[in-house]
C-alpha cells in the first residue's frame, strides 16, 4: 500500500509541475506571449492611434507596406487601421512624446489655436491608473499603514515611529516597540468621531510609501459608507469628510499622489462609475462606461483638452473620450492582435491541454487556477486519450 501511495504522489506532482512549467515551455518556444495594446486620442489628430504587437505567425499576413514599420513586432495604426510610422504616432501624442517631440526640434506644437514648449506639455499631462489587482478581495492588504506626517517646513517625507491598523476603530501600534499606542489611538479616534465618522472602520486606502511628491493621506470608509481622509499634520491628526455624490457606494481609491498636486487618485464606486479624486477631495466623474474593476487594467489621461479612459484585458481594448469643450465623446474598441489562436498555440493546446496558473495578474494573492483552450483543448484531451488507449492495450495484449 505505500508503494501505491507513493507512486500516486509521484505521478500527481509530475502532473502539477508539467501542468505549470510544460505551457511556459510552449509559450517560449512558439513565442506565444500576449502583449496588450495601447489605445491614446491625439489631440492633434481628433482621434485614436494605437500601438499593437504582431506575433510572427502573423506577420506573413501583414501587406509589404505594413511590414516596413514593425520594430520588434509592434506595428503603430491610426483610427482607422492604417499602419503608421512610430513618428507619427509620437507626433499625434505631443503629452506624452513631450521629449522626442523637443530633440526631433517640433517645439513649440501648436495644437488646437495653443502654443505649447515641453514644461507645458509635460505639466498638461496627467496619468492615472489601476489593476485588476488593486481592487477589492484581489487587493494585498499588509494590515498595518503609516500614516505620514505632511508637514510643509519638510523637503522629505519622513515614516513615523507607528502604524495603524483596523480593529474596529483604528489602534496605532508603536514600531520601534512592537506595541500600542493609547494615546495616539485615542486621539486619532476621537479626531474621527468629531468628524461625523461611523465606526466601525471598514476599509483604509493609501500609499505605504515616502517616495511621492507629496502625502494624500489615507483613505477611510466608515460603517455608514462614508469616505472620510485621515491625515497628520504637525503630528496632530486633521480629518475631512469627502464629499460623495449622492447614492455613492465606494468600492476602491486608488490614491496616486499627481505632482503638482493635480490629483488624489481615482474614486471607484460599487457600480463601477470611476471618478477623479482631486487634491481639494472634490470629485469629477470620468467616463468610463465599460469598465469592469475584477479583469479590467484602467488607464485614466487627461490634458488640457479632454479625459480618455482605456480599459483592456488580455483580450481586447476599448476606450472612450471626452472632450473638454461638451462634444460628443469618442469611442473605440480593438482586439488584441496577440490573443488570437494561431498555429502555435492550437499546437500548445494539443500538447498540453490543461494548464495550471499560479498567480494570475487579475490578483495579489497566489490564486491556482487551471484553465484550458476550448476546442483545442478537447481535442488534445482526446489525443492523450487515444495515446493512453493504446499503450493499455500493448501491455494487455503481452500479458
Amino acid at each position: 500500500m505505500p508503494v501505491v501511495i507513493a507512486r500516486w504522489a509521484l505521478l500527481l506532482l509530475t502532473g502539477l509541475l508539467a501542468a505549470i512549467w510544460v505551457p511556459a515551455g510552449l509559450d517560449a518556444i512558439l513565442d506565444l506571449r500576449v502583449v496588450r495594446s495601447i489605445a491614446l486620442f491625439s489631440p492633434v489628430t481628433r482621434n485614436f492611434v494605437f500601438r499593437e504587437y504582431v506575433p510572427s505567425w502573423q506577420e506573413a499576413g501583414l501587406p509589404a507596406t505594413e511590414t516596413v514599420g514593425l520594430e520588434h513586432g509592434l506595428i503603430h495604426r491610426a483610427a482607422n487601421g492604417q499602419a503608421i510610422s512610430r513618428e507619427a504616432f509620437e507626433n499625434a501624442l505631443p503629452f506624452q512624446y513631450a521629449e522626442s517631440l523637443r530633440v526631433r526640434g517640433l517645439l513649440p506644437a501648436t495644437i488646437g489655436d495653443r502654443p505649447f514648449d515641453a514644461d507645458a506639455l509635460r505639466q498638461g499631462r496627467l496619468i492615472l491608473g489601476i489593476r485588476p489587482a488593486d481592487v477589492g478581495a484581489a487587493r494585498l492588504d499588509p494590515g498595518l499603514h503609516a500614516l505620514l506626517d505632511a508637514r510643509p517646513d519638510r523637503v522629505n517625507l519622513v515614516f513615523p515611529e507607528d502604524r495603524f491598523r483596523l480593529r474596529g476603530s483604528l489602534e496605532f501600534v508603536n514600531a520601534d516597540h512592537n506595541a500600542p499606542d493609547p494615546a495616539v489611538s485615542q486621539a486619532v479616534n476621537a479626531a474621527l468621531a468629531a468628524a461625523g465618522f461611523v465606526f466601525p472602520a471598514r476599509a483604509a486606502y493609501g500609499r505605504d510609501t515616502i517616495l511621492k511628491p507629496w502625502d494624500a493621506g489615507w483613505f477611510l470608509t466608515d460603517d455608514a459608507g462614508a469616505l472620510f481622509r485621515l491625515r497628520r499634520l504637525y503630528d496632530a491628526p486633521l480629518v475631512e469628510r469627502v464629499p460623495l455624490p449622492a447614492g455613492t457606494r465606494v468600492a476602491h481609491v486608488q490614491v496616486q499622489e499627481a505632482p503638482g498636486r493635480q490629483a488624489a487618485g481615482l474614486l471607484v464606486a460599487a457600480d463601477h462609475t470611476v471618478h477623479l479624486l482631486r487634491a481639494d477631495l472634490s470629485l469629477r466623474p470620468l467616463p468610463c462606461q465599460g469598465y469592469d474593476p475584477a479583469r479590467h487594467w484602467l488607464k485614466v489621461v487627461i490634458d488640457p483638452f479632454g479625459d480618455t479612459c482605456i480599459f483592456d484585458d488580455n483580450a481586447a481594448i476599448a476606450a472612450v473620450y471626452r472632450p473638454a469643450d461638451g462634444s460628443d465623446a469618442v469611442r473605440t474598441a480593438r482586439a488584441v492582435p496577440s490573443a488570437a489562436i494561431g498555429p502555435g498555440a492550437a499546437l500548445s493546446w494539443l500538447i498540453m491541454p490543461l494548464r495550471l496558473t499560479l498567480a494570475p495578474e487579475t490578483t495579489a494573492y497566489i490564486a491556482p487556477a487551471v484553465t484550458s483552450g476550448g476546442v483545442w483543448s478537447v481535442a488534445g484531451a482526446g489525443l492523450w486519450g487515444l495515446v493512453g488507449a493504446g499503450v493499455w492495450w500493448r501491455r494487455s495484449k503481452r500479458g
